[in-house]
C-alpha cells in the first residue's frame, strides 16, 4: 500500500505537469497567426547564424578586373561554393563515420542505487540497501554479413558524389559571371553607340537648323530631326541602366552586394575565330569531363551498395563482448567481476522488413541508373545545343559587320545628300536609325558568340579549364 505522504507527492507533480502541458500550449499558441488571414509576425528578431556578417571580407572598390580575376574572386566568395564544399567535408565525415564500426567499443559505467527490493520466492522484505558499481566494457563486432563493408562503400561513393557536385557547382557559378561579365561589356558597347547616335544626330539637328534658316527646308525638318535627337537621348538612358544593372548583376554572381564599384577590362577585338572540335568527339569529352555525370555515377555506386547492407541482414552478426568492474555495497567497491563471450544475434522474422528493404534499395540502384542516363541524354543535347549556337553566332558577327559597312556608308552618303538638298530628313533619320540597329545587332552578335562559347565549354565540363590570371 502506498504510504499518504508518497500520494500527495504523485498528485502534486501531476498536477504540475498539467500546469506546464497547459502553459506550453498557450506558449505554442502564440506562435502561430491569429487568424487564417494574419500574418505571422516574430515576437523577437531572427538570429543570423554563426559567420554571417554584413561586412565583405573583401573590396572591389575602385579596382579593374579581368574575367579570369573576376571568376577567381567568385569562387571563394561566392556562398554556393561554400555551401557545396561543406557538404563535401560532411561527406568525408561520414566515411570516418564508417570505418569507426571496425574499431572496438568501449563504455565505461558507474552506478549507485537505493532501494528496497523484494525476494519473489519466499516474499520477503530485504529492507533498504545500498549498491555501488563501477566497471567498463569492450565490444567488438566479428561478422555482420559484410553490412559494415557496404556501409564504407556507401560512404565514399557518397563523398565521391558531393566532391563532383562540388565542382559542378563550380562551374555554374563561373558561367554565371562570365556571362554577366560579357553582358557589361556589351551594356558598354551599347552605351558608346548610344552616344554615338546623340552626336550624329545633333549634328542632323544642327544642319537642319541652318537650312531652315536659309530658308532652304520648312520647319518640319527641324522637328523631325529634334525628334531624331530625343529618341537618341532616350536610347541613352536606357543603356545607362542597363550598365548599371549588369555591374550588379556581375558583384552578385561574384559574391558581393550590387552596389559594388568597380570595373572590368575589354577582350580581344573579333577572337571568335578558332578551330572547333567534331561535335562528336565534344560529346565524347562531356561524357567524361562533366561533373555532374561523374556525380550521378557516384550515385549509382552508393545505391548498389544499400542493396548489399540489405542483403547482409540476412546473416547474423557475431560480436565479442567482455566486461569487467567492481560492485559492493559500500561507496567505494572492492568486489570484481567480469566475463567474456561471444553473442551471436540472427533475425529469424522481422515482418519482412529486409524484403522490402532490398526491393526498394534495387528499386533506388535501377533509378539511379536511370537518371544517370536521362542525365547524359541531357548533355548530349546540351552539347548540341550550344554548339550550333556558336556557329549561329559566329556567322551573325560575319553578317552583322557587313550590315554595319553598309549602313555607315548609307548614313554618310545620305548625310551629304541633305547637306546638297538632293534628299529630305526623313531619308537621314532612316539612314541614321538603320545605322544605330546595325551597330546595335553586331553587339548583340559579338555577346552571342561570347556567350555561347561559355555555355558551350560548361556543357562540356572544361569552362575553368581555360582561365587563367
Amino acid at each position: 500500500m502506498i504510504p499518504g505522504p508518497a500520494i500527495i507527492l504523485v498528485l502534486l507533480t501531476a498536477f504540475q505537469l498539467t500546469g506546464c502541458v497547459s502553459a506550453d500550449l498557450d506558449r505554442l499558441a502564440a506562435d502561430v497567426p491569429s487568424a487564417p488571414s494574419a500574418t505571422y509576425m516574430p515576437r523577437s528578431p531572427q538570429p543570423k547564424p554563426m559567420g554571417i556578417d554584413n561586412k565583405q571580407l573583401l573590396s572591389l572598390e575602385g579596382r579593374s578586373l579581368s574575367l579570369a580575376q573576376c571568376i577567381k574572386i567568385a569562387l571563394e566568395q561566392n556562398p554556393q561554393t561554400r555551401e557545396t564544399w561543406h557538404r563535401a567535408r560532411s561527406a568525408a565525415a561520414g566515411i570516418g563515420q564508417a570505418r569507426s564500426l571496425y574499431m572496438p567499443s568501449v563504455d565505461v559505467t558507474a552506478a549507485a542505487t537505493r532501494g528496497d527490493p523484494v525476494i519473489l520466492d519466499n516474499r520477503q522484505e530485504t529492507g533498504t540497501v545500498d549498491t555501488f558499481a563501477a566497471g567498463f566494457g569492450v565490444r567488438y563486432l566479428l561478422f555482420d554479413g559484410g553490412a559494415r563493408s557496404a556501409g564504407l562503400t556507401g560512404a565514399e561513393s557518397d563523398l565521391l558524389a558531393a566532391n563532383f557536385q562540388h565542382n559542378a557547382t563550380l562551374q555554374d557559378v563561373a558561367l554565371k559571371v562570365e556571362e554577366a561579365y560579357y553582358q557589361l561589356l556589351a551594356a558598354r558597347e551599347l552605351k558608346r553607340v548610344a552616344e554615338q547616335t546623340i552626336r550624329q544626330t545633333q549634328y542632323h539637328v544642327d544642319v537642319a537648323r541652318a537650312r531652315y534658316q536659309n530658308g532652304l527646308v520648312a520647319r518640319s525638318d527641324v522637328l523631325k530631326a529634334e525628334t531624331e535627337k530625343a529618341d537618341a537621348d532616350l536610347l541613352m538612358v536606357r543603356a545607362r541602366s542597363r550598365v548599371r544593372v549588369v555591374q550588379g548583376q556581375l558583384a552578385n554572381a561574384m559574391g558581393f552586394v550590387p552596389t559594388e564599384n568597380f570595373a572590368v577590362m575589354g577582350l580581344p577585338e573579333n577572337p571568335h575565330q578558332r578551330e572547333m572540335k567534331d561535335i562528336k568527339h565534344l560529346m565524347e569529352d562531356a561524357s567524361s569531363r562533366r561533373p555532374e555525370l561523374r556525380a550521378a555515377l557516384a550515385r549509382v555506386g552508393t545505391a548498389r551498395s544499400n542493396v548489399a547492407a540489405g542483403k547482409a541482414r540476412y546473416w547474423p552478426r557475431v560480436t565479442l563482448n567482455t566486461d569487467y568492474g567492481l560492485r559492493d555495497r559500500t561507496f567505494v567497491p572492492e568486489r570484481d567481476e567480469w566475463s567474456l563471450g561471444i553473442g551471436i544475434t540472427w533475425s529469424l522474422f522481422d515482418g519482412l522488413n529486409r524484403e522490402y528493404t532490398i526491393r526498394r534499395a534495387q528499386s533506388d540502384l535501377d533509378r539511379s541508373v536511370a537518371e544517370y542516363e536521362k542525365l547524359l541524354r541531357g548533355v548530349e543535347l546540351e552539347v548540341w545545343t550550344a554548339y550550333s549556337h556558336l556557329i549561329e553566332a559566329d556567322q551573325a558577327i560575319e553578317a552583322a559587320g557587313v550590315l554595319v559597312a553598309s549602313a555607315e556608308e548609307n548614313a554618310r552618303v545620305t548625310e551629304g545628300q541633305y547637306k546638297n538638298g538632293t534628299t529630305s530628313i526623313i531619308e537621314v533619320t532612316d539612314a541614321q536609325t538603320s545605322r544605330t540597329t546595325a551597330n546595335v545587332r553586331l553587339v548583340e552578335a559579338r555577346l552571342d558568340w561570347y556567350t555561347a562559347l561559355a555555355e558551350l565549354e560548361r556543357a562540356i565540363g572544361r569552362i575553368l579549364a581555360r582561365k587563367s590570371n
